[in-house]
């Protein structure tokens, strides 16, 4: 049976961040100059979808609570094993979002800080010293080949279950829907607005102070 897992304000969020994650990679590796305010744009949106998606995992919808994002190596193990029984979390696929996250959130965060010393520089360039700026300068310009190898995992993963195993698992972020049986995951509408709001919030200081 396919049970609603997905809230609708995860699954926005789900695909505004893979976007804005695109854009990032897609401006930041174009090598050209014209786009970087896109990519500075974009990056300030993903601050914005972090913000949120951490404060959607501590009230949001039952299944996108950090609660829910706990993993073992011996659970992976299990699972390529099919030890385990269906779920709505697989364990490689919390390792996967995890990860994926953390990396996005880490290069989007040095972004804040970095400079070309010619023509762009991050918000946040002004207020730290230029060791620290040529730090986090250092990190935006390797982090992103992690990044992209993890999506490339992602979308391979995703071409397996769906083509292999029958199962177009990308779908249930569309329609919510997973095979899977689960209790039913409610929208929580008012604290998706107000924790929209806090992230706009964020991004409109980061905006303000650059």
């Amino acid at each position: 049976m396919r049970s609603r897992v997905w809230d609708l304000p995860l699954r926005i969020w789900h695909w505004l961040f893979a976007l804005a994650v695109a854009t990032c990679l897609l401006t930041g590796l174009s090598g050209d100059i014209g786009w970087m305010q896109w990519h500075q744009r974009s990056g300030l949106l993903i601050i914005g979808l972090v913000v949120f998606r951490l404060g959607w995992g501590i009230w949001g919808g039952r299944y996108a609570r950090l609660t829910h994002y706990r993993v073992s190596v011996a659970a992976i193990r299990d699972h390529f094993l099919r030890r385990l029984d269906p779920r709505v979390h697989t364990p490689p696929g919390i390792a996967l979002a995890v990860a994926l996250f953390f990396l996005v959130l880490l290069q989007a965060s040095a972004g804040l800080f970095t400079t070309d010393d010619i023509f762009n520089e991050g918000p946040l360039r002004r207020y730290v010293t230029d060791a620290f700026a040529g730090n986090a300068t250092w990190l935006h310009h390797r982090v992103h080949w992690m990044i992209s190898l993890f999506v490339v995992i992602h979308l391979t993963a995703q071409l397996i279950y769906g083509l292999w195993f029958r199962d177009p698992v990308w779908l249930s972020m569309v329609t919510g829907r997973k095979r899977v049986e689960a209790v039913r995951a409610r929208d929580h509408f008012r604290r998706a607005v107000l924790t929209a709001a806090a992230a706009v919030m964020v991004v409109s200081i980061l905006a303000v102070a650059g």
